[in-house]
């Protein structure tokens, strides 16, 4: 869906790995997953402790044009 308030799944890493006090309450509230800190970066995680996709979370964000506004201005707010 195009809006305008696309992030790329890139920025969506980045975000997770770089700015998880910021956009982990955003996945917590909107799909009950945590980002966990790894030596290679990070982990999606379900609350059953089950490794969340990130390509699947990224694309579900971008499908949900209120979610994509709200991850948008987030980045936006830390990047600018």
């Amino acid at each position: 869906m195009r809006t305008g308030y696309e992030i790329s799944f890139e920025d969506f890493l980045r975000l997770c790995s770089d700015h998880s006090d910021e956009s982990a309450p955003l996945l917590s509230s909107w799909f009950q997953i945590q980002i966990e800190k790894t030596r290679q970066g990070f982990l999606l995680r379900d609350n059953k402790g089950s490794e969340a996709d990130p390509v699947k979370i990224h694309q579900a964000i971008q499908a949900d044009p209120e979610r994509q506004s709200t991850i948008y201005r987030v980045a936006m707010t830390l990047w600018r």
